[in-house]
Protein backbone atom coordinates (compact mmCIF):
# COMPACT_ATOMS: atom_id res chain seq x y z
CA UNK A 1 0.00 0.00 0.00
CA UNK A 2 1.34 3.45 -1.10
CA UNK A 3 0.80 6.69 0.16
CA UNK A 4 1.50 9.80 -1.55
CA UNK A 5 4.66 11.86 -0.63
CA UNK A 6 4.55 15.61 0.24
CA UNK A 7 5.40 16.66 -3.32
CA UNK A 8 2.41 14.39 -4.30
CA UNK A 9 0.22 15.65 -2.17
CA UNK A 10 1.00 19.48 -3.06
CA UNK A 11 0.26 18.81 -7.00
CA UNK A 12 -3.13 16.96 -6.07
CA UNK A 13 -4.43 19.52 -3.63
CA UNK A 14 -7.45 20.55 -4.99
CA UNK A 15 -8.82 16.99 -5.84
CA UNK A 16 -7.83 15.53 -2.20
CA UNK A 17 -9.53 18.91 -0.89
CA UNK A 18 -12.70 18.08 -3.04
CA UNK A 19 -12.45 14.39 -1.61
CA UNK A 20 -12.61 16.12 1.99
CA UNK A 21 -15.44 18.03 0.89
CA UNK A 22 -17.15 14.91 -0.06
CA UNK A 23 -16.26 13.46 3.33
CA UNK A 24 -17.22 16.20 5.32
CA UNK A 25 -20.29 16.27 3.71
CA UNK A 26 -21.50 12.64 4.27
CA UNK A 27 -23.98 12.68 7.14
CA UNK A 28 -23.47 9.02 7.85
CA UNK A 29 -19.60 9.48 8.63
CA UNK A 30 -19.34 13.26 9.80
CA UNK A 31 -22.31 13.87 11.77
CA UNK A 32 -20.76 17.16 12.98
CA UNK A 33 -18.15 18.37 10.69
CA UNK A 34 -17.50 21.29 13.93
CA UNK A 35 -16.59 19.17 16.21
CA UNK A 36 -13.28 18.89 17.48
CA UNK A 37 -11.82 15.57 16.38
CA UNK A 38 -12.75 16.42 12.77
CA UNK A 39 -11.51 19.94 13.37
CA UNK A 40 -8.56 18.52 14.27
CA UNK A 41 -8.82 16.05 10.87
CA UNK A 42 -9.10 19.04 8.54
CA UNK A 43 -5.72 20.69 10.67
CA UNK A 44 -3.95 18.39 10.56
CA UNK A 45 -4.98 17.79 6.72
CA UNK A 46 -4.52 21.73 5.48
CA UNK A 47 -0.89 20.98 7.62
CA UNK A 48 -0.17 19.09 4.18
CA UNK A 49 -0.61 21.71 2.36
CA UNK A 50 0.92 24.34 4.34
CA UNK A 51 3.23 23.40 7.20
CA UNK A 52 3.01 27.09 8.77
CA UNK A 53 -1.02 26.21 9.31
CA UNK A 54 -1.58 27.94 12.71
CA UNK A 55 -3.91 25.96 14.73
CA UNK A 56 -5.40 25.71 18.43
CA UNK A 57 -5.09 21.84 19.20
CA UNK A 58 -1.06 22.86 19.12
CA UNK A 59 -1.13 23.00 23.05
CA UNK A 60 -3.96 19.89 23.09
CA UNK A 61 -2.82 17.02 25.84
CA UNK A 62 -2.06 13.75 24.38
CA UNK A 63 -5.17 11.53 26.22
CA UNK A 64 -7.22 14.55 24.12
CA UNK A 65 -5.24 14.01 21.06
CA UNK A 66 -5.23 10.70 21.20
CA UNK A 67 -9.15 10.42 21.59
CA UNK A 68 -9.76 12.57 18.49
CA UNK A 69 -7.44 10.31 16.55
CA UNK A 70 -8.95 7.09 17.41
CA UNK A 71 -12.41 8.43 17.01
CA UNK A 72 -11.63 10.20 13.62
CA UNK A 73 -9.86 6.81 12.35
CA UNK A 74 -12.83 4.53 13.77
CA UNK A 75 -15.39 6.63 11.70
CA UNK A 76 -12.99 6.26 8.38
CA UNK A 77 -12.59 2.97 9.30
CA UNK A 78 -16.42 1.88 9.00
CA UNK A 79 -17.04 4.14 6.46
CA UNK A 80 -13.89 3.02 3.85
CA UNK A 81 -15.47 -0.49 4.32
CA UNK A 82 -18.94 -0.24 2.96
CA UNK A 83 -20.38 0.17 0.04
CA UNK A 84 -21.09 3.29 -1.65
CA UNK A 85 -19.62 5.75 -4.04
CA UNK A 86 -15.88 5.13 -5.59
CA UNK A 87 -13.55 6.78 -3.43
CA UNK A 88 -10.58 8.70 -5.11
CA UNK A 89 -8.59 9.02 -1.68
CA UNK A 90 -8.46 7.38 1.09
CA UNK A 91 -7.30 8.83 4.29
CA UNK A 92 -5.16 7.68 7.33
CA UNK A 93 -4.41 9.35 10.66
CA UNK A 94 -1.21 8.31 12.59
CA UNK A 95 1.17 9.33 14.67
CA UNK A 96 4.21 11.00 13.33
CA UNK A 97 6.44 7.82 14.91
CA UNK A 98 4.87 5.20 12.47
CA UNK A 99 6.10 7.49 9.52
CA UNK A 100 9.61 5.78 9.50
CA UNK A 101 8.45 3.00 8.65
CA UNK A 102 6.15 3.43 5.93
CA UNK A 103 7.30 7.20 4.29
CA UNK A 104 10.94 6.01 4.84
CA UNK A 105 12.55 8.93 2.82
CA UNK A 106 9.69 11.34 3.63
CA UNK A 107 9.52 10.64 7.17
CA UNK A 108 11.53 13.65 8.42
CA UNK A 109 10.05 16.20 6.72
CA UNK A 110 6.25 15.56 6.53
CA UNK A 111 4.20 17.33 8.12
CA UNK A 112 2.27 17.12 11.56
CA UNK A 113 -0.03 18.45 13.95
CA UNK A 114 0.95 17.72 17.49
CA UNK A 115 2.33 14.58 16.63
CA UNK A 116 -0.25 13.28 14.62
CA UNK A 117 -0.11 13.53 10.44
CA UNK A 118 -2.91 12.61 7.22
CA UNK A 119 -1.17 9.71 5.04
CA UNK A 120 -3.62 9.90 2.06
CA UNK A 121 -3.74 7.36 -0.83
CA UNK A 122 -4.58 7.72 -4.38
CA UNK A 123 -6.96 5.18 -5.06
CA UNK A 124 -8.63 7.16 -8.34
CA UNK A 125 -7.05 5.09 -10.84
CA UNK A 126 -7.59 1.13 -9.17
CA UNK A 127 -10.29 -0.88 -11.14
CA UNK A 128 -11.92 -2.48 -7.84
CA UNK A 129 -14.36 -0.18 -6.27
CA UNK A 130 -13.42 -0.05 -2.20
CA UNK A 131 -16.69 -1.87 -1.26
CA UNK A 132 -15.40 -5.11 -3.70
CA UNK A 133 -13.40 -6.75 -0.54
CA UNK A 134 -11.73 -9.79 -1.83
CA UNK A 135 -9.93 -12.73 0.28
CA UNK A 136 -7.03 -10.70 -0.07
CA UNK A 137 -8.07 -7.39 1.01
CA UNK A 138 -10.33 -9.07 3.74
CA UNK A 139 -6.98 -10.51 5.37
CA UNK A 140 -5.05 -6.96 4.97
CA UNK A 141 -8.20 -5.50 6.97
CA UNK A 142 -7.66 -7.81 9.68
CA UNK A 143 -4.06 -7.59 9.80
CA UNK A 144 -4.71 -3.55 10.08
CA UNK A 145 -7.03 -4.26 12.96
CA UNK A 146 -4.38 -5.92 15.04
CA UNK A 147 -1.78 -3.15 13.88
CA UNK A 148 -3.83 -0.69 15.10
CA UNK A 149 -4.72 -2.34 18.15
CA UNK A 150 -0.94 -2.49 18.77
CA UNK A 151 -0.37 0.98 18.13
CA UNK A 152 -4.01 1.94 20.00
CA UNK A 153 -1.45 0.10 23.03
CA UNK A 154 1.41 1.89 22.55
CA UNK A 155 -0.38 5.38 22.37
CA UNK A 156 -2.67 4.54 25.45
CA UNK A 157 0.95 4.04 27.64
CA UNK A 158 2.49 7.36 26.02
CA UNK A 159 -0.73 9.56 27.62
CA UNK A 160 -0.10 8.33 31.16
CA UNK A 161 -0.46 9.79 33.43
CA UNK A 162 -3.87 10.33 32.10
CA UNK A 163 -5.85 7.35 31.56
CA UNK A 164 -6.60 7.16 27.96
CA UNK A 165 -10.57 6.93 27.59
CA UNK A 166 -12.00 3.18 27.90
CA UNK A 167 -14.10 4.11 24.41
CA UNK A 168 -10.91 4.60 23.06
CA UNK A 169 -9.76 0.63 23.85
CA UNK A 170 -13.16 -0.22 22.16
CA UNK A 171 -12.37 0.97 18.79
CA UNK A 172 -9.60 -2.12 18.08
CA UNK A 173 -10.26 -4.03 21.36
CA UNK A 174 -13.42 -6.38 22.59
CA UNK A 175 -15.09 -4.27 25.44
CA UNK A 176 -15.39 -7.07 27.55
CA UNK A 177 -12.14 -9.09 26.53
CA UNK A 178 -9.03 -9.98 28.44
CA UNK A 179 -6.76 -8.24 26.13
CA UNK A 180 -8.35 -4.51 27.18
CA UNK A 181 -8.63 -5.03 30.90
CA UNK A 182 -5.03 -5.83 30.94
CA UNK A 183 -3.65 -2.75 29.45
CA UNK A 184 -6.17 -0.83 31.74
CA UNK A 185 -4.78 -3.21 34.30
CA UNK A 186 -0.94 -1.95 33.46
CA UNK A 187 -2.41 1.63 32.69
CA UNK A 188 -3.28 1.99 36.38
CA UNK A 189 -0.09 0.12 37.76
CA UNK A 190 2.11 2.32 36.06
CA UNK A 191 -0.40 6.03 37.14
CA UNK A 192 0.41 4.80 40.56
CA UNK A 193 4.17 4.01 40.04
CA UNK A 194 4.16 7.45 38.63
CA UNK A 195 6.09 5.96 35.32
CA UNK A 196 6.03 7.74 32.08
CA UNK A 197 7.39 7.52 28.42
CA UNK A 198 6.98 11.30 27.53
CA UNK A 199 9.70 12.60 29.15
CA UNK A 200 12.69 14.65 27.09
CA UNK A 201 14.55 12.11 24.91
CA UNK A 202 12.32 9.23 25.77
CA UNK A 203 13.65 6.60 23.44
CA UNK A 204 10.49 4.12 23.88
CA UNK A 205 8.94 2.64 20.45
CA UNK A 206 6.91 -0.34 18.74
CA UNK A 207 7.54 -2.04 15.62
CA UNK A 208 5.17 -5.05 13.87
CA UNK A 209 8.38 -6.71 12.36
CA UNK A 210 5.89 -9.64 10.25
CA UNK A 211 2.11 -10.00 10.59
CA UNK A 212 -0.25 -13.28 9.25
CA UNK A 213 -3.44 -14.25 9.74
CA UNK A 214 -3.49 -17.88 10.46
CA UNK A 215 -6.68 -18.63 10.72
CA UNK A 216 -10.45 -17.39 10.24
CA UNK A 217 -13.37 -18.87 11.19
CA UNK A 218 -17.27 -17.90 11.63
CA UNK A 219 -16.83 -16.82 15.09
CA UNK A 220 -13.11 -15.73 15.46
CA UNK A 221 -9.82 -15.21 13.65
CA UNK A 222 -6.32 -16.40 14.74
CA UNK A 223 -3.51 -13.94 13.70
CA UNK A 224 0.16 -14.01 15.07
CA UNK A 225 2.93 -11.34 14.94
CA UNK A 226 6.25 -10.50 15.84
CA UNK A 227 6.75 -7.56 17.26
CA UNK A 228 9.33 -5.72 18.91
CA UNK A 229 8.92 -3.18 21.74
CA UNK A 230 11.10 -1.01 23.95
CA UNK A 231 9.62 1.05 26.49
CA UNK A 232 11.85 3.08 28.82
CA UNK A 233 9.86 3.68 31.71
CA UNK A 234 10.55 6.83 33.57
CA UNK A 235 9.92 7.47 37.04
CA UNK A 236 8.55 10.53 38.05
CA UNK A 237 8.94 10.27 41.76
CA UNK A 238 12.69 9.21 41.57
CA UNK A 239 13.54 11.28 38.75
CA UNK A 240 14.94 8.51 36.87
CA UNK A 241 14.84 5.29 34.25
CA UNK A 242 12.75 2.96 36.18
CA UNK A 243 13.34 -0.33 34.18
CA UNK A 244 14.12 -0.86 30.31
CA UNK A 245 11.34 -3.18 28.51
CA UNK A 246 12.99 -4.58 25.54
CA UNK A 247 11.65 -7.62 23.57
CA UNK A 248 11.30 -9.15 20.51
CA UNK A 249 8.91 -12.04 20.53
CA UNK A 250 5.89 -13.70 18.72
CA UNK A 251 2.51 -13.30 19.80
CA UNK A 252 -0.99 -14.30 19.37
CA UNK A 253 -4.15 -12.53 18.53
CA UNK A 254 -7.70 -13.46 18.81
CA UNK A 255 -10.42 -11.56 16.90
CA UNK A 256 -13.87 -11.72 18.22
CA UNK A 257 -16.78 -9.67 16.08
CA UNK A 258 -18.35 -7.37 18.39
CA UNK A 259 -21.73 -5.83 16.75
CA UNK A 260 -20.51 -7.26 13.46
CA UNK A 261 -16.50 -5.52 13.72
CA UNK A 262 -13.68 -7.75 14.10
CA UNK A 263 -11.52 -6.82 17.33
CA UNK A 264 -9.11 -8.12 19.56
CA UNK A 265 -10.45 -10.37 21.75
CA UNK A 266 -6.95 -11.49 23.45
CA UNK A 267 -3.53 -11.37 22.98
CA UNK A 268 -0.80 -14.30 24.29
CA UNK A 269 2.73 -13.54 24.14
CA UNK A 270 5.30 -15.04 26.09
CA UNK A 271 7.00 -13.94 29.65
CA UNK A 272 9.32 -11.00 29.14
CA UNK A 273 13.08 -11.93 29.92
CA UNK A 274 13.50 -8.96 31.87
CA UNK A 275 12.64 -9.63 35.88
CA UNK A 276 9.91 -6.70 35.96
CA UNK A 277 6.63 -6.91 34.31
CA UNK A 278 6.03 -3.80 31.88
CA UNK A 279 3.53 -4.71 29.52
CA UNK A 280 0.34 -7.53 30.09
CA UNK A 281 2.01 -9.47 33.06
CA UNK A 282 0.69 -9.29 36.66
CA UNK A 283 3.21 -9.70 39.54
Amino acid sequence: MEYLSSREIISSKEDIKHELELLLSNKSVVTKPNSNQWQFFIDCLNRLFDPNTKSKFNSLTNSHKAQFKFEVKDKLRKFYFKPGRKINFVFQMIHKKELQNILFDDADSYPDLGGYSILIRDTSNEATPNHNITEKDSKEYIERVVAEAVETEFEAYRTLPEIIEDGLLNSWFYPAGPAKKEILHVLSRHKERGWILTNFMNPSTKRILAIKVKKIEKNEIFVSTTEYWYLRWWDTKKKSYAFPYRETNRQQYFLRKDNGIWKVYETIRPSPRTSIPHRRKYS
